[in-house]
């Protein structure tokens, strides 16, 4: 026991009848003195000389039970050893009771028998039970009453083990309680301490922790579909506005299952397109079937596209054959070049949208087919009607939602992040460190693309390839592309970049190539800003220097 430490100084600790509850050695001494000092300690004395016995007692009152009285006996010679001790004792009380209070968690302190002892601030805020209500109650009489539900003190007494429950209070909280034993040197249980805490601040945490997991899985499969973005082999580099918003409306369509017909010039990427289509939309676990109707003679499209029965002409299999619309069931299917379709096979691919079956040559019965079907053309499918090359039937039936992919020349802010990409690509694939000169990239930049990103690619990889050096100049594009040392020509006559000029020249004609072209393809001078991503006034400002006339 601590007081035993206590050499000099007599400790007693009596109960409310004066019976002795511990006691140290010193104090033993002392005994023949107790009646006396019970007495003085009736009549209400808490500090007092014996002078018969030159004793000095100091009475305290217990902290966490006021039936409890400290008695400390010291010798008048001792006094101010007493005091010094008495002040530590003291400022250790006060530092323990700041620790205490301080405490974010409640805490409530029992005796052995289930009797509140103490509890700090923290405990009535979470629990709105307040400290007068509480100390000295016993907290079989708190469940009996109904304040609590059950109390995890009186379970860990009888348990003799620490515990952990959630407590239900009749104010309407809920918290989880952890009461643990504190013992005595015979491992007896003398107090149970409670570490009280909050269960609205824990379930706050629990559904905010479910948001954020519904939140990461969103994430997931945006990361995912990034991921399938970023694969070379689906890869779209969108950086001009024109061909943000093909994507975004790309992107809409996929979540419906509407027909859609894409249309641009050779080799802008509208095969690109139909796969990010297919992989959003609700048919991306089928298959995807891509069919060029251009590239298959037409004795043999009707065929590949509709199927035959055994024996329906010279060369059929004994078996038959599926078409490539019953191969795409449930999935999409890919016409392209649709205005290369003769017109007998454009009465039978309207049937199928119609009916959504298809009959097989030599067949007598339809089968049921559900496909999705994305047709793309470079051709002007109203000039043909007129020519009456194309059914104007099937053009309203597959011109559902149009979309329009603008050639290269007319988004200009792709250019150089395609080059970007289709380097890495090569370098990655062919274990090579190659990049452009910034004369090469404003080369590329300058040129208007008639072959548009098909044409950009092949370029690339061509004086990637070739080149000996890590860094491609003028020299390689030159040697590569068989042009003059003076200027570099490109295929239709344009002479694209002057390489005997400053560069600073040769940006600024670059920069009004790109302004003279805006002001082409938008209606006004502020969208045109926008399209460049500049303030209006600043476009003002250069369509002055470049003496540019504006006829929006």
């Amino acid at each position: 026991m601590f007081y035993n430490q206590l050499k000099v100084l007599g400790v007693i600790e009596w109960d409310q009848v004066r019976d002795v509850l511990a006691i140290n050695e010193t104090a033993k001494t002392y005994e023949k003195f107790f009646d006396d000092i019970k007495k003085q300690v009736s009549n209400g004395y808490k500090y007092f000389c014996m002078l018969s016995s030159n004793l000095e007692i100091n009475v305290i009152n217990n902290a966490e039970d006021f039936s409890k009285l400290t008695i400390f006996i010291l010798p008048l010679t001792e006094s101010v050893s007493l005091n010094q001790e008495i002040d530590k004792l003291d400022n250790l009380k006060k530092e323990l009771d700041e620790v205490i209070n301080s405490s974010f968690d409640g805490i409530v302190i029992s005796d052995a028998k289930g009797k509140i002892m103490y509890q700090n601030p923290a405990y009535e805020r979470i629990t709105e039970l307040s400290t007068e209500f509480c100390i000295g109650k016993n907290l079989q009489s708190l469940v009996d009453k109904g304040i609590i539900d059950v109390s995890a003190s009186l379970k860990a007494i009888k348990g003799n083990r620490s515990i952990t429950i959630s407590q239900k209070i009749k104010t309407g909280k809920n918290v989880l309680v952890s009461a643990v034993p504190i013992r005595s040197k015979q491992g007896e249980i003398i107090k149970i301490v409670n570490n009280v805490r909050d269960l609205t601040q824990l379930n706050n945490l629990e559904t905010e922790i479910q948001q954020l997991e519904i939140k990461n899985q969103r994430i997931h499969e945006e990361l995912q579909q990034l991921k399938g973005i970023s694969d070379p082999k689906y890869s779209i580099i969108a950086h001009s506005t024109q061909m943000k918003d093909v994507i975004d409306r790309a992107l809409r369509v996929a979540q419906i299952d509407s027909g859609v017909l894409i249309q641009g010039p050779s080799g802008v990427g509208k095969e690109k397109i139909v796969d990010l289509i297919h992989r959003n939309s609700i048919r991306k676990d089928g298959p995807l079937i891509k069919i060029n109707c251009g590239a298959i003679p037409e004795s043999l499209l009707e065929s590949e596209l509709f199927g035959y029965e055994s024996g329906s002409f010279t060369g059929a299999t004994k078996k038959g054959k599926a078409g490539l619309f019953e191969a795409a069931n449930n999935g999409t299917i890919f016409l392209d070049e649709i205005g290369e379709m003769p017109l007998q096979l454009q009465v039978k691919l309207l049937r199928i949208l119609q009916e959504r079956e298809v009959m097989r040559i030599g067949g007598t019965t339809p089968i049921q087919v559900d496909v999705r079907v994305i047709a793309a053309t470079n051709r002007n499918l109203s000039d043909m009607i007129e020519e009456t090359k194309f059914r104007e039937d099937l053009y309203y039936r597959l011109n559902i939602i149009p979309i329009k992919i603008p050639p290269l020349e007319q988004r200009v802010a792709d250019i150089i992040p395609l080059i970007y990409h289709f380097t890495n690509n090569l370098n990655i694939k062919y274990g090579l460190n190659r990049s452009f000169s910034s004369e090469v990239l404003e080369t590329f930049a300058n040129y208007k693309w008639p072959g548009n990103v098909r044409e950009l690619q092949n370029i690339v990889e061509r004086v990637v390839l070739m080149s000996q050096h890590s860094e491609i100049t003028m020299d390689d594009l030159q040697r590569e592309l068989n042009l003059n040392s003076d200027s570099i020509q490109v295929s239709n006559g344009n002479t694209l970049i002057t390489h005997h000029l400053p560069l600073k020249d040769q940006v600024e004609s670059f920069e009004e190539n790109i302004i003279r072209e805006a002001i082409k393809i938008y209606p006004s001078i502020r969208k045109a800003a926008i399209a460049l991503k500049i303030d209006q006034s600043t476009l003002v400002r250069k369509l002055q220097k470049y003496k540019i006339e504006n006829h929006s």
